[in-house]
């Protein structure tokens, strides 16, 4: 009896799910490229824990943290009077602090750098995402039973979110992104709101106080999952009444409830309070929500990262909310109104497809309550003539051939991050390798517009046109000697962009050129120059130690002077007036003036268009 319970099919589900994702981990190496892993979110997500345990200096005071000329540890943001601060809260660092501990002991009996980015600080990052997949779909496997699904419906269920979703993409390729881990926490907080009702007990009570605590403090918009909690059973005005009722009668709590659930965001108040000198800090700057125009039909239709697009299988789960029966009945309202209080919150954020991510990554902790109506439709065709579940299957395992290829296509760069198309999207169906004309097919979103609430998909502003009118926001030259609209290679072979969804940092990303990366370069007496953006802003470098590049100079100053250096091969460099030479960070692919010589990431191939 042990020995079957032990390995019943659903936990054979979730152990080849786990290998999987092991498998794509130990296939991409990911760990051994300095730019991976510990990148771009994962950065500010990390920073708590080297910040406090490796350097003591949670508020970033101490140093710029340089890794080398151009490569920064922590990427921080700024308030107003200059001080930094990590942008993100710090819940997903919970989930890391046990594998930081372990990969920093092992670090410290090896010759690895022991400073907390460093490859066994990556390679446990990655274990930490499979592992609380683990315990995420091990409660889920809890849930389904507590429903009376039998352990063959739970298993299919495990194995077609597990392999034919994007969760597999952000526990394994896209590790350790903080989806994961909320999918974990959803589980467990579905799975303590159903104990909860079955006996409202102050322990419960405590349990539930601290996840939702914790899933707030991962991602602030999950909070929405106390509406699960409050509606739990509910199908009926007067079942609703009563629950009233039962709050009322369980007062005491409800109140400890929320006391558990502020404990948990302490540290995070102490931290902006010591940061930033307010308890409540808001680190996005001008990126916001836009609730009177949210952009459902893209955020699920769409092929720049529409949902059902990029994860098929999930519209079973959807489907399977018209397939509850019985006492499950009750669980369809809340399910329901989650979703559409979810969909629209998630999907009016500015950048509504979510950056550069395969699919829209914000629906991932949604599945662990997702897996409940699935489960039912999987049941109902179950039951049904068996061409009807050959059928079913034949399409499911479709989508999970599909969800596996595009995470490697997406890992190789022939799914474009954000700038899928139909066109592209049909032509590049089976292929490993970029179609031909790939990069005239991308539709990059317009970052500077859907910030203000517009449509991404209006094209970026043009280039400033070559004309022989004078530049009147000149401090420097009296007389221009030519003017070029160029663009600028680097020299890992992408296009410099002044980024307009990143406050118009300069960065070397764009595997295309259209607006943001198309510029006007103004040249004067003795090779000095200066460089204008889109925006109609001059590239600018920084006054802080970083030296960050932007196109927010609105004067021809010292900060926007240059001076045009001209190697071999139509390459460039270009020499800012602190003495200092613009380059390339490998590792963000920033732009910063702050190299002493000219390397290869100082090097520009100049394109004259």
């Amino acid at each position: 009896m042990f020995i079957q319970k032990k390995f019943s099919l659903s936990t054979i589900a979730i152990g080849v799910v786990a290998f999987a994702c092991l498998l794509i981990d130990f296939s991409f190496k990911n760990w051994e490229k300095r730019d991976r892993v510990i990148e771009w979110d994962v950065h500010s997500y990390y920073a708590y824990l080297p910040a406090l345990f490796i350097y003591d200096d949670i508020k970033l005071e101490k140093s710029d943290y340089r890794h080398d000329e151009n490569h920064y540890l922590f990427w921080p943001v700024f308030t107003d009077d200059g001080r930094k601060v990590i942008k993100v809260t710090m819940g997903t660092a919970y989930f890391y602090a046990p594998f930081f501990f372990i990969a920093h002991a092992y670090a410290s009996v090896t010759d690895y750098p022991e400073d907390g980015f460093s490859e066994p600080y990556k390679v446990f990052l990655l274990l930490s995402t499979v592992f609380y997949l683990i315990i995420g779909l091990g409660f889920l496997k809890k849930i389904l039973s507590h429903y009376n699904f039998s352990d063959n419906v739970i298993s299919i269920v495990i194995l077609l979110i597990g392999l034919g979703t994007n969760i597999l993409c952000y526990a394994s390729q896209s590790a350790p992104m903080g989806h994961v881990y909320s999918f974990c926490l959803f589980s467990i907080f579905i799975y303590f709101t159903i104990k909860w009702y079955q006996h409202p007990s102050f322990k419960t009570t405590i349990i539930l106080g601290l996840l939702f605590g914790w899933i707030t403090l991962i991602r602030p918009t999950n909070f929405i999952i106390i509406l699960f909690f409050v509606l739990y059973g509910i199908s009926t005005l007067s079942e609703l009444k009563q629950r009233i009722l039962l709050f009322k009668e369980n007062w005491l709590k409800i109140i400890l409830f929320c006391f558990f659930s502020f404990l948990f965001l302490v540290p995070q108040l102490l931290y902006w309070k010591a940061a930033t000198g307010n308890y409540l800090s808001y680190s996005y700057g001008d990126e916001g929500f836009f609730f009177s125009h949210p952009r459902i039909f893209e955020g699920l239709f769409g092929w720049r990262k529409g949902w059902l697009v990029y994860t098929p299988m999930m519209a079973f789960a959807l489907l399977g909310l018209f397939f509850l029966r019985n006492g499950l009945k009750k669980l369809r309202l809340p399910i329901i109104i989650f979703m559409v209080v979810n969909i629209y919150i998630i999907l009016s954020w500015w950048c509504w497809w979510y950056g550069g991510s395969f699919g829209q990554r914000s629906f991932i902790e949604n599945y662990a309550m997702l897996a409940i109506p699935f489960a039912s439709f999987v049941k109902f065709l179950s039951e049904k003539k068996w061409y009807l579940n050959v059928f079913f299957y034949f399409i499911a395992a479709f989508f999970i051939w599909l969800n596996i290829f595009q995470t490697c296509q997406f890992e190789f760069h022939s799914l474009h991050h954000d700038g899928m198309t139909k066109e592209l999207y049909f032509k590049q169906v089976g292929k490993m390798e970029k179609v031909k004309d790939f990069d005239s097919m991308v539709h990059w979103p317009n970052y500077e517009a859907a910030l203000k609430g517009d449509d991404c998909e209006t094209p970026p502003a043009p280039a400033r046109p070559q004309t022989n009118k004078p530049v009147n926001k000149n401090e420097f030259f009296e007389k221009e000697t030519g003017r070029k609209t160029i663009l600028l290679k680097a020299a890992n072979g992408k296009y410099i962009c002044a980024d307009g969804g990143l406050n118009h940092i300069m960065v070397a990303n764009r595997d295309s050129a259209q607006g943001w990366e198309m510029f006007t370069l103004l040249l004067f007496e003795k090779k000095q120059c200066a460089i204008l953006a889109y925006n109609d802003r001059f590239f600018s470098v920084g006054d802080n130690k970083r030296n960050e590049v932007s196109a927010r100079g609105e004067r021809i100053g010292k900060s926007e002077t240059f001076t045009l250096m001209e190697l071999e091969s139509n390459r460039v460099s270009l020499k800012c007036a602190n003495g200092k030479f613009i380059g390339v960070d490998e590792k963000t692919l920033q732009v910063f003036a702050n190299a002493d010589s000219i390397d290869d990431m100082e090097k520009f191939e100049i394109i004259m268009k």
